[in-house]
C-alpha cells in the first residue's frame, strides 16, 4: 500500500481514539500564546525552543524521563477554567480534522487545581469545550475518562470518584465522564492498592480501564485483571511476553489500547517491528489503535495507522477491521455510532 492509497483509505474511515491524554495533547501554539499572555513569553526562548519542552525529539531525547518531562510545562496554563475549556475545544477540533469521529479523553482533575478549581469545575470546563464543538459537529462523539494517579494512592482514588460522580455522562446530555483509569509509575504501586477504588467505580456504573504492562512485565496485567476487573488495558505491551495471558485477554474480550509511537518513546519497545500488535491481532485479542499523547509524541491517529501498516504489513481489510474494532471498544453509552463502508 503506497502513501496515496494509505491516505485515501484512512480518509474513508471514521476513526476512533479511546486512549488520549488531555495534558499530552495541547497545541504548542496555544501554550506559546498563553505563555506570552502570562509571562510575556519565556525569556531567552523562541517558539521552536519552546516546542522542544513539549514534544519528543529523536535527536535530543532518549529516556522515559525525557518523555515525562514534556508534561511539566503545560500545567502552568491548565489551572484556569477558560484555558481548559479552550484546550478541550481545540483537542476536539484537532481530532476531528484527523478523521476521528469518536474520542475518549483522559484527564486527572487533581493536577489542574493549583489556582483553586475543584475537581468538578475542571471537568465542567472540559465538558463545556467538548459540548461547544459537538453542537457544531453533531457527527462527533466524545467521552471523558477520569484518571487517578498511582502515586496518590487508593484512598485518593476513592475520594476522586465520589467527587466526580455528578459529572457522569448520563447527567449531562451526552458529554460527561464515562470511565475510570489509573496511571503513573507501575512498579511501586501494584493494582491491588486500587481494588476498592475499582469496586466503587463499578458501583457507580463507570466503565473501567487501567494502565498496565507498559513499564512493567505481564504480571502487572494479570494483577489488574484479578483485582480491578477492567474492560480494557492501557498499553498492555508486555502481554506479548506471555502466551497464556494473550489467550486470557482474547477469551475474555479485554481490549488492549495500543499506542505505537508512545511505546517507542517511553522504551516499552525498542523498535516498532518488535511491538506485539500483530501477535495480538493474530491471537484474536481485541485491539484499539490510539495516540496516547499526540503533542508529546508528535503524532496523530492517522499517522499511527500509517506506522502500523508499514511495520506489520496490514492489508486494507486489516485496517478496516482495526478501525471498526477500535470504535466498538468505546465506553460511550450509545456505543459505536460510526458507519463503516463495506
Amino acid at each position: 500500500m503506497n502513501a496515496e492509497q494509505k491516505q485515501e483509505l484512512l480518509k474513508s474511515l471514521p476513526l476512533a481514539d479511546i486512549h488520549r491524554h488531555f495534558d499530552g495533547s495541547i497545541r504548542p501554539e496555544t501554550l506559546w500564546e498563553l505563555s506570552e499572555t502570562y509571562y510575556s513569553a519565556v525569556p531567552g526562548l523562541d517558539f521552536e525552543q519552546f516546542r522542544h519542552y513539549l514534544q519528543w525529539d529523536d535527536n535530543l531525547d532518549n529516556t522515559l524521563l525525557d518523555y515525562l518531562d514534556k508534561f511539566h510545562l503545560p500545567l502552568q496554563y491548565t489551572q484556569f477554567y477558560d484555558n481548559i475549556r479552550r484546550i478541550a475545544y481545540e483537542l476536539a477540533e484537532d481530532a476531528y480534522d484527523d478523521g476521528i469521529r469518536l474520542l475518549e479523553l483522559r484527564i486527572n482533575p487533581l493536577i489542574h487545581r493549583r489556582a483553586g478549581l475543584t475537581n468538578r469545575q475542571v471537568l465542567a470546563a472540559t465538558r463545556k469545550g467538548f459540548s461547544t464543538f459537538g453542537k457544531e459537529h453533531p457527527d462527533f462523539k466524545v467521552g471523558i475518562i477520569v484518571i487517578a494517579m498511582r502515586n496518590h494512592g487508593g484512598n485518593m482514588a476513592r475520594i476522586l470518584l465520589r467527587e466526580v460522580v455528578g459529572e457522569k455522562e448520563e447527567f449531562h446530555n451526552g458529554v460527561g465522564v464515562v470511565g475510570f483509569d489509573i496511571a503513573g509509575h507501575e512498579a511501586p504501586f501494584p493494582p491491588i492498592l486500587f481494588k476498592d477504588a475499582y469496586s466503587l467505580a463499578t458501583k457507580m456504573g463507570l466503565m473501567r480501564t487501567a494502565h498496565a504492562g507498559e513499564s512493567e512485565g505481564p504480571e502487572r496485567i494479570w494483577e489488574a485483571l484479578e483485582y480491578l476487573g477492567p474492560h480494557r488495558i492501557g498499553h498492555g505491551t508486555s502481554a506479548g511476553q506471555d502466551k497464556e495471558l494473550i489467550k486470557r485477554l482474547a477469551a475474555d474480550g479485554i481490549y488492549l489500547e495500543v499506542c505505537l509511537s508512545s511505546n517507542l518513546h517511553t522504551g516499552a519497545i525498542d523498535k516498532l517491528e518488535n511491538h506485539p500488535l500483530r501477535r495480538f491481532l493474530d491471537a484474536g485479542v481485541k485491539v484499539a489503535l490510539c495516540t496516547d499523547n499526540p503533542t508529546v509524541s508528535n503524532t496523530s491517529l492517522s499517522k499511527e495507522y500509517g506506522l502500523a501498516i508499514d511495520a506489520f504489513g496490514l492489508s486494507e481489510n486489516d485496517v478496516r477491521a482495526l478501525a471498526k474494532m477500535s470504535c466498538e471498544g468505546t465506553f460511550l453509552a450509545d456505543g459505536c455510532h460510526c458507519e463503516f463502508p463495506e
